[in-house]
């Protein structure tokens, strides 16, 4: 069989030396075993022709803009995978792989869980748990991106309540906070416990009927990659410029943000960069609501930086010696009228490192890593408008 593939093959790749082919193929009986140089060159030449070949199961982009691996249609079969475009110069398929239950165990890389019954929505109540088996032992970091995500909305107060997800690292160090809400597009990392037998796991509890649905890809970061956050990081961002927002954040809708959450978003450094920047997005109002106490009447929403917020305990993020857009030079309050170089938490209404301003300010930070700390506590105020946050940010020359 493999003769009369090979053999197909070379006909179909040479149409413009279809009767010389013809004329060996009729030859080929004759000449098995014939050392003359005539037949040793022709040996020489069909199997230069057969030559397999060779290429690494690389990322892949599939028909359908979904991420996959780059594999034999055999090989992609194997995994239960669906192969969805070409690629190595068409030599290989895309294979994407899918999950599709409540709970398992997920050992393939760049794998996507989806809620059963996916695309329709999943409305059963229950615990999914799904364990992140390392494919190699050199895994560090399990990274799930939530292409998809939509549970159940938290409780006036931000306390996920009805359905949320949560991340368990294999070893050591603690959970992640609980996510819930609308989240398509964010990610988090999760240890994976690097050479060893231990496995992260990653859980959706659902109560009630909620309409939920979810699409979460499942990335296995190796120990050396460049894609591997910093120990501590929630989050890693990569590239001079970006987004970063609280978890349930929509543009659209003011929904609440989460309470309890604790964690670092941090920023890969780029190649010739130093310092970063922060600013308030402009693609929607309200972008800097990390939390606010009862309003007096006709009175502003207004910074409020380092010591007021420690004061207050108040929601607030972390830019670790923030200044007033890099300047040093005693620009901040801290509280007002006092003045300092640089602030390192920011909470109120406006994002800026001059406290009462009600005009937000680029707050540059010159500490590497570049990290965005994020404190919400467990103590917040229903409907005054706790939206959280959306930032952008820019990476400075050095």
């Amino acid at each position: 069989m493999k003769v009369l593939f090979y053999l197909s093959t070379l006909i179909s790749l040479s149409k413009c030396d279809r009767q010389n082919i013809s004329t060996q193929l009729g030859n080929v009986p004759h000449n098995i075993g014939r050392q003359d140089s005539r037949g040793q060159h022709r040996k020489e030449k069909l199997f230069s022709m057969f030559s397999l070949v060779n290429f690494p199961n690389d990322e892949c982009t599939s028909s359908e803009s979904e991420c996959g691996t780059c594999m034999t249609a055999s090989e992609c079969s194997g995994l239960k995978g669906y192969v969805s475009g070409t690629c190595a110069q068409g030599f290989g398929g895309c294979c994407v792989v899918y999950h599709d239950t409540c709970g398992g165990t997920i050992s393939t890389n760049r794998t996507y869980i989806r809620n059963p019954g996916y695309s329709s929505s999943y409305t059963t109540a229950g615990t999914c748990t799904w364990t992140l088996a390392k494919s190699a032992s050199n895994i560090c970091m399990m990274r799930l991106d939530f292409d998809e995500s939509s549970i159940a909305q938290p409780s006036s107060t931000g306390a996920c309540t009805t359905d949320y997800f949560q991340g368990t690292p294999a070893k050591t160090g603690k959970a992640t906070p609980l996510i819930c809400g609308e989240n398509a597009g964010q990610h988090i990392y999760v240890d994976a416990g690097d050479y060893s037998d231990s496995s992260a796991t990653f859980a959706l509890t659902l109560t009630g009927s909620t309409a939920r649905k979810w699409k979460i890809k499942v990335s296995m970061i190796e120990c050396n990659s460049l894609q591997k956050p910093p120990q501590g990081c929630l989050q890693y961002h990569t590239g001079t410029t970006g987004t970063v927002s609280s978890f349930n954040w929509q543009d659209s809708t003011a929904y609440e943000h989460l309470q309890s959450q604790s964690y670092n978003a941090c920023v890969r450094q780029e190649r010739g960069y130093c310092k970063i920047g922060w600013k308030q997005s402009s693609t929607s109002i309200d972008t800097f609501k990390p939390g606010r106490g009862v309003p007096t009447a006709g009175t502003a929403f207004t910074s409020l930086n380092s010591a007021g917020c420690v004061n207050a305990n108040a929601d607030s993020v972390i830019i670790p010696n923030g200044s007033d857009g890099g300047a040093y030079n005693q620009n901040c309050a801290n509280p007002a009228p006092a003045s300092a170089p640089s602030v390192d938490q920011f909470c109120g209404g406006a994002l800026t490192c001059i406290t009462g301003s009600t005009t937000p300010a680029e707050v540059i930070s010159n500490v590497r890593p570049f990290t965005l700390g994020v404190y919400f506590n467990n103590a917040e105020n229903a409907a005054v408008n706790n939206r959280g946050f959306k930032l952008n940010y820019r990476q400075v020359a050095c």
